[in-house]
Formats: structure tokens, sequence, C-alpha cells
């Protein structure tokens, strides 16, 4: 065989391997790929319970619109008293879990939204701190109410001499609101650290930055996460 066939041999030998080598590259995709569409029609026809999600992310999950989206004109109630959250967080104590168990996470110059399970205002602690241990103490059915049935796992403490709200309430130093939020970890946030520019300039007498401090509730082991804002940021 002289060098120029030996030479279009190997081409072609060549040829044929990076062609076999393709062809069984697409084959396993479109295997892969209907391996994935034959799972997920398993999973279809068993849907996951939300329930059966991990605590983190099931204190994650939010239901139900935010409280805030026109201004707590439209709460539904019967849909967040069967939040995943609240369910949670009623079978954590029908089984025996201690409220004193729960992990106390606080950010200073934040406000995370909830529907107010004991009016803040004239609710007096000394320090955030003490607020959180009414959360600790406050158990459903102890105020009347919309919300009477719900725990708290949130709060918002007012450390300043007095407290900018977007509303026609006076909030001064010592108010302790206690709360209930869907997805405590990642909790919906009315405002932290610096407000927007469009808030200042419709509000020119608030402080540039938030005066609350608040926190939640959370199970051992959940992290709380960043959240997100509320339509109250925005006011």
């Amino acid at each position: 065989m002289t060098r120029a066939e030996h030479e279009d041999l190997w081409g072609h030998l060549t040829t044929f391997i990076a062609s076999a080598t393709v062809g069984l590259v697409i084959f396993n995709f479109f295997r892969i790929i209907g391996l994935h569409h034959a799972s997920l029609s398993e999973t279809q026809q068993q849907p996951v319970s939300i329930a059966d999600l991990p605590l983190q992310l099931l204190l994650e999950t939010r239901v139900c619109s935010s409280p805030a989206v026109d201004a707590y004109a439209h709460v539904n109630v019967s849909c967040i008293v069967q939040s995943p959250t609240a369910r949670w967080y009623r079978q954590y104590t029908a089984a025996g879990g201690s409220y004193h168990d729960l992990v106390v996470h606080i950010e200073p110059q934040a406000d995370y939204d909830g529907v107010a399970v004991k009016w803040g205002i004239n609710h007096k602690r000394e320090t955030a701190q003490e607020c959180a241990k009414a959360c600790w103490k406050h158990r459903p059915g102890q105020v009347d109410g919309a919300f009477r049935d719900l725990p708290c796992n949130a709060f918002t403490f007012c450390g300043a001499e007095a407290c900018f709200e977007p509303d026609k309430h006076k909030h001064t130093r010592g108010d302790c609101w206690l709360k209930f939020t869907e997805a405590p970890a990642s909790p919906e946030v009315n405002m932290r650290g610096r407000r927007p520019d469009a808030v200042l300039a419709r509000h020119p007498a608030a402080p540039i930055k938030s005066q609350w401090v608040s926190g939640v509730l959370l199970p051992p082991g959940v992290q709380l996460r960043n959240g997100s804002w509320s339509p109250r940021y925005y006011w």
C-alpha cells in the first residue's frame, strides 16, 4: 500500500470513528430526554404534597397573596389560616413542640410584613429581645379578632423615639407588633436599611433609614433568607 493510499484509508477510518461517536452522543441525549419525560410523567401521576417538602422549603413557601397587596383591605384570612406555614406551627405544638425551642432571628433596620396577631401600638416592650419573648409566649386564641387562630412567628419592634410608617398612626419607642407571616424563612420586607428615593420624595419627613427592628421564630436548622419586597415597600 502506497503512502497516499495509507493516508486516505486512515482519513476514512477517522471520519467513521468521529461519526460513530457523534451518533452515540445523540443516541444517549435522546435516551436521557426520554427518561426525563418518563420520570416527569410519573411525577405528574403522583404529585408531591406541599406537606412533603423539606422544612426549609416549606417555610419559604407562600400560597396566599400578600396581605399588603391592597393596603390590607381584603386579606384572605381563611387562606392564611390554612396555609402550609400555619398548619406546620399548629402541628408542631400539637406534637408537643415548644415555642421556646424555636430560634429567634433578629434584623435591625428592617420591618417584616405580616398580619397583626397582637396590635403593637401601646403594646410596649423594652427591647427587641423582649418583643421576641412576647412572640414566644403568644398563643392562638389569646386576642380577639380576625387573626385570633394564628400563632406569632414574626415581630416588629420600635427602638427609636418614633418609628416611621406610611400610615395614619403614631409609632413610638417600645411598640411591639406580634405578627404571623407565611414563609417566615423568606419574609416579605416592608423596609430595610435606606429607603428608596421615591419613598423619601413622597414622605420628606421620613428618616433616610428604617428605625424598626424585626425578627422571626424558626425551627432549629431552618435558615432565614433575604426575603422579598412587600407591596408596602413602595408606599
